[in-house]
């Protein structure tokens, strides 16, 4: 498993998983929200990212998701789906 991943595929992964996608004037934002419309977690990452994300991003966005590094790659190499995220969050 490599340690980066294209910034097109994290995009395309977490708008799978349920994430809203906004565009403001540097950055994408990723908002994670409860199905009663509470904001639960929220990333983003910049228009820069054309090509792949170093560890050091994943790690950060990681992070503000709430998730470990492996829980992160999971979640965009899809072996995590939305409701498993779900659980994850829910369980802390």
């Amino acid at each position: 498993m490599s340690s980066t991943r294209p910034a097109r595929s994290i995009d395309a992964a977490l708008r799978r998983k349920g994430f809203a996608r906004s565009v403001d004037s540097d950055h994408v934002v990723y908002r994670f929200f409860s199905p009663a419309g509470e904001l639960l977690t929220r990333t983003k990452m910049s228009h820069g990212m054309r090509e792949t994300l170093s560890v050091n991003l994943m790690s950060l966005m990681a992070r503000q998701l709430r998730l470990t590094k492996s829980q992160f790659l999971n979640l965009i190499d899809c072996t995590m789906d939305e409701n498993g995220y779900r659980d994850i969050l829910n369980n802390q």
